[in-house]
């Protein structure tokens, strides 16, 4: 697989973005990136999870080279307690 031309599935990780989403718990409005799994809210300290569903780095076999080591495993994290 050539990854000059790297799956467009996985362009939200590798070309970053901010989302701008309501904190379930406060209302407030955290900023969450598209390659981050989780972002804490600013105003109550809450931890907010991405809601994604499925994606190519879920099954493909060359997802850590498409993404990145460091950002495969970042979105594999569990969300902090």
């Amino acid at each position: 697989m050539s990854l000059s031309k790297a799956c467009p599935g996985a362009k939200f990780i590798r070309e970053a973005s901010p989302e701008y989403i309501e904190c379930p718990r406060c209302g407030g409005e955290l900023e969450l990136w598209s390659d981050e799994p989780f972002a804490r809210c600013p105003h109550c300290r809450a931890v907010v999870p991405r809601k994604i569903g499925a994606s190519c780095i879920d099954w493909c076999a060359h997802a850590a080279e498409c993404v990145g080591v460091e950002a495969l495993r970042k979105l594999k994290e569990n969300p902090p307690a």
